[in-house]
This record gives structure tokens, C-alpha cells and sequence, in this order.
């Protein structure tokens, strides 16, 4: 692991993985182009196995001189102001606040929690082993060391070393996070805070420019090519970002989550991670949250987020769903629903309230992911239907079009 990624004389395998944790990932920090590749090239050098960091010495070719050429001057000069910078660079990661609200029936957003961590321990240069001697802020061992959990990503060294721009090694790592789904929606602002780049390139073109258009031309020379759409607000002012590429299976730790079911596409469009639509799978599987208030919960901060009260909506979306704030509110536009349909059919005392009613492939698309991650009930999925939906009064039924559901009359 500790061989030169660039001088060797035998290459290095393509398969080579690179891994950090989702909420490094999407955390705010600003790093330049020669920091990024020490940063790469010092998790190249992490081991799975590994429980703390080393010391680590990084050649000086891995950083600057990539074409095989003797670093100049210029370049130690750039390694040298690199080093003084370094020691000031530091990650902000933002956290859900894991403190409970009484009920009041009107939804407030928690502030969440955060932290500002330095990345690096030291960074020096030491001119006799022409290396940088560098080692990892003992802060960031749980974002970067032991990740079994799932919730990290994971990227091709190759592909990366394929990049120019530090803003386009951030954007790669943010739509590899989302590899398995072949698409990802990013607020314009949280992208930018993202970036570190709140409060700059006010006027949208150049950012487009300058940040997304180079980006992609970088991208388009690695596995992840991407298009992008803009989404505009009432404002008619560019609020969204919906990147779509071709889906990257094959290096993703992650559980596979097959975007099939309504729900799970409202998720997606708004940004919610991965493994957090996988912890809403848990919540459906289970019986304790309907697919139908997911979608209302997106539908009710999207409308929120269009006027500007919230700042991130992936979080409002995913806080608002855990902690039940919308439930009431969700009950409630049930039965306004059905009170209306009770009076438009003029039967208002007679007509029976709506069933629940799930498609039997989301319920199925439900058991598979719980079942990846060990905590599916029962050992296959007609088992999973006895157990979850029948002992609770459910029925299967199937329409004139032929479509499977699970059916509870209220």
C-alpha cells in the first residue's frame, strides 16, 4: 500500500477503491486541486483492517508532476505553500439533532448539530525523501476508518487521478454516492455550501460555467459521465440541479435500493441519501410508516422549500418522516379526502371510508432490501406478507389491469 501510484513500474489495478463516509462526502470544505490529490492518495494508502491512523509518506510525484516529469521549483514552491495551508483546512459535517420535540402540531425544524474538524494532523516536506510526511486528524477516524455500516461510498482511485478541477473530485464524489441510481437532485445553495462557495458566483451563469460545464467535461472521461437538468422556482430563478448518468454498480457497497416504488422515487428526486431511504424501507417493512405519507411528507417540504423556509430539504424531508412531525397533519388530509369524496357521491352516511391499499411490488421491493440487510421478518417473502400484512388484515387483490395489491378496509 505504501508503493508510488504514479512512478511504478508496474501500474496500478484498476480495481483500487478509495473509500470515505457519507457524511464527509457531503460535508462543506474547500480543498485545492494538489490538496485533493494528497487527499486521494492518503486514502489509498488506508487499510480496511485499520483502526488508526499513521503516519504516512507520500511522494512528491503522487501530488505534482504527473506526467512523469522532474518536479520543478515552482512546484516545491506550491508543495511548500500547500503544507502551511493545510494546517488550517477544516471539514464542517452537519448532523440531524437527535433531540426530541414534544408534539405541538406545527413542524419546526431543529437546528442540527456540527462540527468544524481539521483534516490533517501535520503535513511536512522532507527534501531527503523528496515526501510529503502527512497524517490524518484523529477527528476524522470515525468518517474515514472501520466503515461496515453501509453508510460510506466507495470510488476508483483510477478514475479520480482522471480529474483537474477540485470542484469536479467533489461533484464526482457526490454523484458516486448515488452511483446504483443513475441520478441525483441537488439544491443550488446546498451545493454550493457543499463547495464552500456560499456567497460566491451570485449570477448562475458563471457558476454553470465555471463549476458545473467543467465538471462534466472532466466526468465525461471517467465512469461517470453525467447530463444535467435545471430546475427552476417560481421565481423563475435556477433552484435544483438533477444530474442523470449511467447507474455504477459494481464498486458500490452500499445495498443495491431498486428505485421501483413511488415512494421511494419522491425520496430519491429530493436528495435522500441512500442509506437513509434504506432506513425508511425499515419503517415500511415494519408496518409503522405508510408509503403514502412518505410522499405527502415530500410534496409538504417541497412546497416549504419553494419559500424559502427551509435550508436543506433532504434533511426537513428525512427529519419530518423519523420523528412523525407531518403524521397529524397527514391523518387529517385522509379524512378531508374522504369527506369529500362522501359528499361529492351525495352518500355522505353511507359510503364505506377508502382502504389502504399498497402495490404488492413495492411491499416485495420492501422485503428484498430489508432481507439485504438482515432484518427482514421471515425467510422469504410469502413468509414476509403472513407476518407483516395478513395478521394485520390485509388481503391480496389484483384489478382489471392486472396489478397486485394489498388491501385493509378502515
Amino acid at each position: 500500500m505504501q508503493g508510488e501510484l504514479f512512478v511504478s513500474d508496474k501500474p496500478e489495478p484498476i480495481s483500487k477503491l478509495v473509500v470515505q463516509r457519507n457524511d464527509l462526502v457531503n460535508a462543506r470544505f474547500a480543498l485545492t486541486t494538489l490538496e485533493m490529490r494528497l487527499f486521494m492518495a492518503m486514502l489509498a494508502r488506508i487499510n480496511r483492517e485499520d483502526t488508526e491512523f499513521h503516519e504516512l509518506r507520500i511522494p512528491v510525484t503522487e501530488v505534482v508532476a504527473l506526467s512523469g516529469r522532474r518536479p520543478s521549483s515552482n512546484d516545491y514552491q506550491q508543495l511548500k505553500d500547500m503544507c502551511a495551508l493545510l494546517a488550517s483546512r477544516v471539514i464542517y459535517i452537519e448532523r440531524p439533532s437527535k433531540k426530541k420535540t414534544k408534539r405541538t402540531g406545527q413542524t419546526t425544524e431543529e437546528a442540527p448539530s456540527f462540527s468544524n474538524t481539521p483534516l490533517m494532523a501535520y503535513a511536512d516536506y522532507s527534501s531527503e525523501e523528496r515526501a510529503l510526511v502527512v497524517r490524518f486528524n484523529d477527528r476524522v477516524r470515525e468518517h474515514l476508518l472501520q466503515l461496515n455500516d453501509g453508510n460510506f461510498t466507495q470510488a476508483q482511485l483510477m478514475q479520480l487521478l482522471k480529474l483537474k478541477s477540485a470542484h469536479s473530485y467533489r461533484i464526482y464524489w457526490l454523484l458516486k454516492q448515488y452511483g446504483s441510481f443513475g441520478t441525483r437532485t441537488i439544491r443550488v445553495d446546498e451545493l454550493k455550501r457543499v463547495l464552500d462557495l456560499e456567497g460566491q458566483y451570485k449570477q448562475f451563469p458563471l457558476f454553470k460555467l465555471r463549476v458545473l460545464d467543467r465538471a462534466q467535461q472532466e466526468l465525461s472521461q471517467t465512469n461517470l459521465a453525467f447530463q444535467y437538468e435545471l430546475i427552476r422556482g417560481k421565481s423563475n430563478s435556477v433552484e435544483e440541479i438533477r444530474f442523470h448518468f449511467t447507474p455504477v454498480t459494481s464498486e458500490v457497497l452500499l445495498p443495491s435500493l431498486p428505485a421501483t416504488a413511488d415512494w421511494q422515487k419522491a425520496l430519491l428526486e429530493v436528495g435522500v441519501s441512500a442509506s437513509s431511504i434504506a432506513t425508511i424501507g425499515e419503517f415500511i417493512e415494519r408496518g409503522e410508516m405508510e408509503p403514502g405519507y412518505v410522499q405527502y411528507v415530500v410534496q409538504h417540504q417541497r412546497s416549504k422549500s419553494s419559500e424559502g423556509k427551509i435550508k436543506s430539504l433532504a434533511g426537513a424531508v428525512f427529519t419530518a418522516l423519523t420523528k412523525g412531525h407531518l403524521a397529524d397533519e397527514y391523518r387529517k388530509a385522509l379524512q378531508r379526502q374522504k369527506s369529500v369524496a362522501r359528499k361529492s357521491s351525495g352518500t355522505s352516511n353511507s359510503i364505506p371510508a377508502s382502504p389502504i391499499r399498497y402495490r404488492l411490488e413495492e411491499a416485495q421491493a420492501a422485503y428484498e432490501l430489508m432481507a439485504r440487510q438482515k432484518t427482514a421478518k421471515g425467510a422469504t417473502f410469502q413468509e414476509n406478507l403472513t407476518l407483516v400484512y395478513l395478521s394485520q388484515g390485509f388481503r391480496q387483490e389484483k384489478d382489471a389491469d392486472g396489478i397486485e395489491w394489498l388491501v385493509k378496509s378502515i
